[in-house]
Order: structure tokens, then C-alpha cells, then sequence
């Protein structure tokens, strides 16, 4: 069921809607660590404009999530490799078992 909620960033107001409970979760989570990382940065930059603050919280977001992205890809190869070799351990028992 979608609902509309409005979450703050920054000190506006943004209307969104989310699909179930836990993507509004997700997102006013999400709205939080904008928050977080916009006062991080403004304390590691001052005199940066907003905009400027803004994005270095864009970049590092997209550094995260490319870094997970890389790291899911990882895993999957990894699974895949996994597979392989358990099809083929599985082949040598059956071809040591006769069958």
C-alpha cells in the first residue's frame, strides 16, 4: 500500500511516497545520513557553499554505493567459482562411485 509521507533534508520539506513500511523506513533513514553527512562535511569544509556541502554528500553516497556494488559483484563471482566446484567435486564422487 503506498503512502505519502513528507521527510525533511536540511530543513525542507519533500514529499514522498513509500510502498510499504519499511521503504519508509529506508528512506527517512536515508533523509537522516543526508542530514548527518551535510554536518559532517560542513564541519570538515567550512566556508563551503551548500552546494558545494551538498556534494561531497552526493560523492561519497555514490563512492558507497559503487564500493558495495563492486562488493556484490565480488561475491557473486566467488559463488559462481563455489558452484563450479562443487558440481565438479560432485561429478568425481559419482564417477568414483560408478555412477
Amino acid at each position: 500500500m503506498r503512502r505519502k509521507i513528507t521527510i525533511r533534508i536540511l530543513n525542507s520539506q519533500f514529499p514522498v511516497e513509500a510502498e510499504s513500511p519499511e521503504m519508509e523506513r529506508r528512506i527517512r533513514e536515508a533523509a537522516e545520513k543526508v542530514d548527518g553527512k551535510y554536518s559532517e562535511y560542513l564541519r570538515m569544509f567550512p566556508g563551503r557553499s551548500p552546494e558545494e556541502i551538498l556534494s561531497f554528500v552526493a560523492l561519497n553516497s555514490c563512492l558507497e554505493v559503487a564500493e558495495l556494488e563492486k562488493n556484490a559483484e565480488d561475491r557473486r563471482r566467488e559463488e559462481e567459482a563455489l558452484q563450479a566446484d562443487l558440481k565438479g567435486y560432485l561429478k568425481d564422487i559419482g564417477k568414483k562411485n560408478g555412477r
